[in-house]
């Protein structure tokens, strides 16, 4: 299944991976497309802007990298 992406339709199963291996990074997660175990995931992220993910599973192919913008920060919400 070369070419495999994530669409509108499993970005929530692939944040789902992102917060499962931002809370356990030595446990990988299971592949939001296919299901399998081993799912690679690495951390590119530009904060204070965005945080950028690269999703690489070896069984369906995927390999690709995810934006999570950031929030803008309010003025004076520090406190």
């Amino acid at each position: 299944m070369a070419g495999a992406a994530i669409t509108a339709e499993t970005m929530g199963e692939a944040l789902a991976a992102i917060m499962a291996w931002r809370v356990n990074p030595d446990v990988a997660p299971a592949c939001p497309l296919c299901g399998a175990a081993g799912l690679g995931i690495s951390d590119h992220s530009a904060r204070p802007h965005a945080e950028w993910y690269r999703l690489v599973c070896a069984a369906c192919g995927l390999d690709q990298m995810l934006a999570v913008p950031l929030g803008a920060r309010v003025p004076g919400s520090e406190g």
